[in-house]
């Protein structure tokens, strides 16, 4: 990044007294796009006033050895807001003067990132799928467009930090430390004027999915079109041990929650194997499947572009084929 030091933020969420993988994520592709060894790379925590110290210190110290700093606010409330994360935010951009800001596309940071680059009237990039650096441009924030079928390159050269949230799971992990532990500044910190009191959060009991885990993954696509069909995915993924996932026209169409949508508006696999039926292959499924060992397609469509992005591409009615594995009656 030349010869100047540049500071890049990067927003760590903490969930279940855990640092998100996400956080974790931004943090290997800070160190990729940081070739300076003068180049600061910050994460930045905010957490309310009853967490659990003794898990969260081991997470901090272990997150510690990638960073240069760690800045972490102490809000003496019980439940966190958006409020809390702009007012942290701020504070830390106004105090370190970050050139480029990264935040996970979670509910939480989708929230507030605008609201932080509203404050400082500059640019942010939601929903990115990649992040490059250009000595000229400074951060290059990458993500589908125009109905998700192109990759947009977007640039705020002229105003700081440069912002972008990126969707959790399709960025690696740090590989190396950088340090043995960081410089740690703990920030005690109140909100002065709370539009929003919390006075209790319930959890919401939602069904058990485990997408982003699974081994196996079987993928509707839009060529599945009635509930029927969709049970027949979902017995096949229950067969073969694993996950049923959806993509977007499937659970726009109301077929399947959004708890199983696939892509750069859901989940990111890392699957051994992704089983994709009726998929099309759009850059947003596509980048939701990017880290699966190995992908096999059943379109009927010989020139479905899927078939020419996968590993094993069949051309063959998705619901034959669906259901001659489920009868055992042939197989990959």
């Amino acid at each position: 990044m030349g010869g100047r030091t540049v500071n890049i933020g990067v927003f760590l969420e903490i969930g279940n007294n855990k640092i998100l993988p996400v956080g974790l994520e931004l943090i290997g592709k800070a160190m990729e796009i940081s070739k300076n060894p003068i180049d600061n790379i910050h994460g930045i925590v905010v957490l309310p006033k009853d967490y659990n110290e003794i898990e969260l210190d081991l997470e901090f110290e272990e997150v510690g050895k990638y960073l240069d700093q760690l800045f972490i606010y102490k809000y003496n409330d019980k439940y966190l807001s958006t409020e809390h994360c702009k007012d942290a935010l701020c504070q830390y951009i106004e105090l370190q003067n970050p050139s480029i800001l990264l935040i996970g596309a979670t509910a939480l940071g989708r929230s507030f990132a605008p609201r932080v680059a509203a404050h400082f009237k500059t640019g942010i990039t939601a929903d990115c799928t990649e992040i490059k650096y250009d000595e000229e441009y400074g951060l290059i924030q990458v993500r589908p467009a125009f109905g998700e079928e192109v990759l947009a390159e977007i640039i705020t050269p002229n105003t700081f930090p440069q912002m972008a949230t990126v969707r959790p799971g399709v960025m690696d992990l740090p590989e190396k430390y950088r340090h043995d532990s960081c410089k740690l500044n703990i920030v005690e910190k109140s909100l002065i004027k709370k539009r929003l009191n919390i006075i209790e959060r319930l959890e919401k009991q939602e069904e058990k999915i485990s997408l982003d885990s699974a081994e196996i993954v079987v993928i509707a696509g839009n060529a599945v079109k009635e509930p029927e069909d969709l049970l027949i995915l979902e017995n096949l993924a229950k067969a073969l041990g694993g996950e049923l996932g959806a993509t977007r026209p499937v659970v726009d169409g109301g077929l399947a929650p959004y708890s199983r949508q696939v892509g750069v508006s859901g989940h990111s696999l890392e699957a051994s194997i992704a089983l994709l039926f009726g998929v099309s292959g759009s850059n947003q499924t596509m980048a939701g499947i990017r880290k699966v060992k190995k992908l096999v397609a059943i379109n009927k469509d010989p020139n479905a572009s899927i078939l020419k992005k996968v590993d094993i591409g069949i051309v063959d009615d998705w619901k034959e084929v669906a259901i001659c594995i489920l009868n055992k009656k042939g197989g990959f």
